[in-house]
């Protein structure tokens, strides 16, 4: 998601990976009712980029993230990154539950997300989003849409609709992202994009992407949505 979200890669949390039964007593006998599996991730980017703006004032950051996802479809995680200045917090949270399953041949999710700045003063906000994906051959096909609510610390509607292709480069390491997405609200009317390639090796990931955006403004705000050039580098536990 990975808010999706999404092509962003987290980090910088540690965690232990595996799958691990829970048991429950019916008749008197032990069976296996559910079984959930416990991953986290780890990276460090060079620019943090949302949605194609920056919220590290296009300087590196360090990212990391916890996910708990059952058998039956519902999961919960939790997602930290450092971040420039927001409403006098310097990292941003995201704790986000959800169901994921597939009908007619699509993948689908659905997400509810808090977006929390600790130590800041009015700047915490939730979202919903769905997504579906579909498979086709050696592509990944994908499509979002994230609404935010008018609430106390997001005045007016946002919704924010992407499409994403992901791309396996046959007998190699590599593979191919490209995304593009449009975001509406009261205050804000922008298209961003983004074409990246990805090397995978083991636990291990490394990328390169280019983002951009119409995101216009002078000074600071426009800064912030030009293009640029994103690095990474991932673990997976």
């Amino acid at each position: 998601m990975t808010r999706l979200k999404f092509y962003l890669v987290m980090g910088a949390a540690v965690g232990l990976a595996g799958t691990t039964p829970a048991w429950a007593q019916s008749t008197g006998e032990s069976e296996s009712v559910s079984r959930f599996t416990l991953s986290a991730n780890a990276a460090i980017v060079s620019d943090y980029r949302f949605r194609g703006i920056s919220l590290s004032d296009r300087d590196p950051a360090v990212q990391g993230g916890v996910d708990l996802s059952m058998d039956n479809g519902l999961f919960v995680g939790g997602w930290a990154s450092s971040i420039a200045d927001t409403g006098g917090s310097n990292v941003e949270v995201d704790l986000y539950g959800g169901y994921a399953g597939s009908a007619a041949g699509l993948d689908y999710t659905v997400t509810a997300l808090g977006y929390l700045y600790p130590g800041g003063s009015g700047v915490n906000y939730y979202e919903v989003s769905a997504g579906v994906e579909k498979g086709l051959g050696l592509a990944t096909l994908g499509l979002e849409i994230a609404y935010v609510p008018d609430q106390k610390n997001y005045p007016g509607d946002n919704v924010y609709v992407s499409g994403t292709a992901a791309i396996e480069i046959p007998e190699t390491p590599l593979s191919a992202t490209a995304r593009v997405g449009r975001e509406t609200s009261d205050f804000i009317k922008k298209w961003d994009w983004e074409a990246g390639i990805a090397y995978a090796l083991g636990n291990f990931t490394t990328s390169l992407s280019y983002v951009d955006s119409d995101y216009g403004g002078v000074g600071q705000a426009g800064r912030l949505g030009r293009s640029g050039l994103v690095a990474s580098i991932a673990v997976d536990f």
